[in-house]
C-alpha cells in the first residue's frame, strides 16, 4: 500500500461513523443520475469501488441482481454492513481491497461504479485500468466525483481548500480531464453530466473529516478571501458557522468495448 492509500485508510478509519450521517454522501441527485445512466434491468452484477459506508452500493442494489461493495477501510465497511442490515439490503456483499488492485477475475461484472472517491486515489489511470479489466465487454462504467472548474485559479483554490481540510486529498479533476481519463482507458464515453452538486455546510464538513483546529482556522481565512469567480462557481454563502457552499460533480458514463 502506498503512502497516499495509507493516509486515506487512516483518515477514513478514524471518521467512518461521521460518513454514515453525511448528507453529501447519503443523498443528493448524483446518486439517482448515476443509477439512471447504468440502465439497470435487474440482472446485473455490480461492483462499487470505494463504497465508504455503502450509499452508492445500496442505490445500485435496488435495481441490480447483486452488488459487491469494496473499500480500503475496515471501519467504513463495518458501518456499511450495519446500514445494510438496518435497511434490509440483502443483495450486497462487502470486500476490503485497494481500488487499483481489485481482487476479481477479468470481466467479472456487468457494471462498475465509484462515487465521490477518486480525488483520493494516487493514480486515476491505474484505478480505471482495473475498472476496465473487471468489466465485461459491453458493460458500463459509471463514475462520479467532486470536480473543479476549468479556470486554473478556481481549480487551484478548490484543491488547496480540499487538501487543507483533508491531507489524504490528491486532486479534484475537471470534466474534460475525466473524459480524457476514460477515453485513455479505452472506454467509450456515452454521457458526461455536470448538473449535480455536493452541497456542504462548513461546520459539518470539517467535523466529518476530523480537521484539527489550526487547519480549521486556516480554512476560514482561505474562504474569507476567495479568488474572483469563486462565489458563483462554488455557491459560497454566509460566513463563520453559517458558511455553505457546493462543489461541482462530474459524472461519466462509459461502455467497455
Amino acid at each position: 500500500m502506498d503512502r497516499t492509500s495509507r493516509e486515506a485508510a487512516a483518515q477514513f478509519g478514524r471518521q467512518a461513523a461521521h460518513y454514515t450521517t453525511s448528507r453529501a454522501h447519503g443523498s443528493g441527485d448524483s446518486l439517482g443520475v448515476m443509477v439512471a445512466l447504468a440502465h439497470l434491468t435487474g440482472t446485473e452484477r455490480v461492483l462499487d469501488v470505494a463504497t465508504g459506508t455503502g450509499f452508492n452500493a445500496f442505490a445500485f442494489a435496488a435495481g441490480a441482481r447483486s452488488v459487491v461493495a469494496l473499500d480500503l477501510t475496515a471501519a467504513m465497511l463495518a458501518e456499511a454492513r450495519r446500514l445494510a442490515a438496518e435497511r434490509s439490503v440483502a443483495n450486497v456483499t462487502f470486500v476490503q481491497a485497494l481500488a487499483d488492485a481489485l481482487p476479481f477475475a477479468a470481466r467479472a461484472f456487468d457494471v462498475t461504479t465509484c462515487r465521490i472517491a477518486p480525488h483520493h486515489f494516487p493514480s486515476v489511470p491505474a484505478f480505471l485500468a482495473e475498472m476496465v479489466r473487471v468489466t465485461r465487454p459491453g458493460g458500463r462504467v459509471i463514475l462520479g466525483d467532486t470536480s473543479s472548474p476549468e479556470e486554473a485559479a478556481l481549480a487551484a483554490w478548490h484543491n488547496r481548500v480540499e487538501a487543507l481540510r483533508d491531507p489524504s486529498h490528491v486532486r479534484n479533476y475537471t470534466a474534460p480531464e475525466w473524459r480524457a481519463f476514460a477515453e485513455a482507458a479505452g472506454l467509450t464515453v456515452t454521457a458526461l453530466d455536470t448538473s449535480c452538486r455536493s452541497h456542504l455546510a462548513f461546520g459539518d464538513w470539517v467535523s466529518r473529516s476530523g480537521t484539527d483546529p489550526a487547519r480549521v482556522a486556516a480554512l476560514r481565512q482561505v474562504f474569507a478571501a476567495p479568488p474572483p469567480g469563486a462565489a458563483a462557481a462554488f455557491q459560497l454563502q454566509g460566513e463563520g458557522e453559517a458558511l455553505t457552499f457546493a462543489w461541482p460533480i462530474t459524472i461519466v458514463a462509459a461502455v467497455r468495448p
